[in-house]
């Protein structure tokens, strides 16, 4: 299989619905275009201590029923409900643990025309909740998806993928670390008779080809180069913001093995978008974003467009201001050898809330910055050579 033809961009692909497999899909159509998905699925994941334990889940995702090449596909976030059996609360009981969080990394696999291939995405919190004394104990884990565009007429077919991956902390009832600590739990599909049914979702996308970005000319080594895009701004409105792009990208790969590209952007926003932020009494300023990245493989394109966290940050007193982007980045297996080329995208958009010293909003609210790259620079950021 080759992954000819796919594009994909923007921030929320159904691809975290990776929570299993078994029975039952529920589905029904929503307002405008969307359809909300309800399915169970079971899973089987190995606990310290306890061994291999089958967990139920029950996963909500809304998908857009239709698509447009060359146009983003704009899938909800994903939520999840998995329940622990009895034997894991006891351990975790035996541990003295009163509460668990932490996070997780979903497979999911999606596949248009002839083309297939599997996304591993990270960004899903386990929310933080209490061990109940005895019986079984269900867990909140959810997160945003990236969304997609695809360049060609053709379906595509979204579907759970085989495993499914969690840390999660577990403390005592004072705050403390159990002996446990972080714990780290593999899971995957069980296998049944018959097989679970795995699909999530068909979108069918119509009209003409698109041609796809511009990747610049092809970089090696560790990522460390700055991009400037052009911002929108409430008030202070388009400004130029630099982009710095730092990260690693493996060199070589392996067929069908996960392939984990990290970066991380700190955008400087001038002193004209600070002063805003000032004379509106802001005190910090923090929100989400999603960054856009662009692929080749083998003759094919792909952009995926990378959710992420804006972690808090101070407005200073003058001066400029510096936000970072942690795109929570999939890792990614392709099922042929080949030459994967990674560019940084045209768009970068970030989701930012200003507050008061006293931490209560600014008179700005939440407001949306649309970024795009300016031309006449070289997005590439690097090459993986899949054997």
């Amino acid at each position: 299989m080759k992954l000819r033809d796919l594009r994909f961009s923007g921030r929320r692909i159904a691809t975290v619905v990776v929570t299993a497999a078994m029975a039952a899909a529920t589905i029904t159509v929503g307002t405008a275009h969307a359809v909300s998905v309800t399915k169970n699925l079971t899973y089987r994941c190995t606990f310290p201590l306890v061994g291999p334990q089958d967990v139920a889940a029950t996963v909500q995702i809304t998908f857009p029923d239709t698509g447009t090449t060359g146009a983003r596909i704009v899938n909800g976030d994903l939520s999840i409900v998995a329940t622990l059996s009895a034997n894991v609360v006891s351990a975790l009981r035996a541990f003295q643990t009163a509460t668990t969080e932490g996070s997780a990394v979903a497979d999911v696999d999606a596949s248009h025309l002839t083309n297939s291939f599997t996304l591993g995405v990270s960004g899903l919190k386990i929310a933080k909740q209490n061990v109940p004394a005895s019986g079984t104990m269900p867990v909140q884990i959810s997160g945003p998806t990236p969304s997609m565009i695809v360049y060609k007429a053709g379906n595509v077919v979204i579907k759970a993928g085989q495993q499914f991956n969690a840390k999660v902390d577990t403390r005592k009832a004072n705050g403390q670390p159990t002996a446990l600590g972080v714990l780290n739990v593999p899971c995957t599909v069980k296998a049944t008779t018959p097989a679970q049914d795995l699909s999530l979702a068909t979108i069918p996308v119509t009209g003409a080809d698109v041609t796809p970005p511009d990747q610049g000319t092809p970089a090696s080594g560790p990522v460390d180069k700055t991009l400037v895009y052009n911002c929108v701004f409430p008030q202070s409105g388009a400004v130029d913001v630099p982009g710095h792009i730092t990260g690693t990208i493996p060199a070589t790969g392996t067929v069908n093995q996960r392939l984990q590209p990290n970066l991380s952007i700190a955008a400087t926003l001038p002193s004209s978008v600070a002063d805003v932020l000032r004379a509106n009494s802001a005190a910090t300023v923090s929100g989400s974003g999603q960054a856009d990245a662009d692929a080749s493989y083998n003759g094919s394109n792909i952009t995926v467009g990378i959710p992420g966290p804006v972690p808090s940050v101070a407005v200073p007193a003058s001066g400029d201001l510096t936000a970072t982007l942690a795109p929570s980045v999939p890792s990614l297996a392709v099922p042929a050898a080949g030459s994967i080329v990674l560019s940084a995208g045209q768009q970068l958009n970030g989701t930012f809330t200003p507050l008061k010293a006293d931490g209560t909003p600014t008179a700005l609210g939440t407001f949306s910055v649309p970024c795009t790259l300016n031309p006449g620079q070289n997005p590439a950021l690097g090459t993986i050579v899949v054997s």
